[in-house]
């Protein structure tokens, strides 16, 4: 049995209340939250964020991809929730070679 959505959904949304405490953002963070837009991180913050990801899913995911798409739509700002479903589909993706 693979990795639940809402598992992913709950560390994902836990490291990102990690990185808050440090830039003393108070505001409640959910699938909703705008990285860039509500949080006001910057392009380096995203990078860390997806580091720290993957150390913590202990698994090399397609960032690269992943942040060069969002450079590319004319929506700027990027979701909680958008991180969450790529972080998801990776470690799915990753089982599915596993097996």
């Amino acid at each position: 049995m693979g990795i639940e959505r809402d598992a992913v959904r709950d560390d994902v949304l836990g490291l990102l209340k990690q990185l808050a405490d440090d830039w003393e953002y108070d505001e409640p963070i959910t699938e909703a939250t705008g990285l860039l837009n509500d949080m006001a991180m910057e392009s380096l913050d995203l990078v860390v964020f997806a580091t720290s990801l993957q150390e913590h899913f202990q698994q090399e995911m397609a960032f690269t991809e992943f942040l060069t798409e969002l450079g590319q739509r004319a929506e700027t700002d990027t979701t909680a929730g958008e991180w969450v479903d790529f972080v998801y589909h990776e470690l799915q993706r990753a089982g599915q070679a596993a097996l």
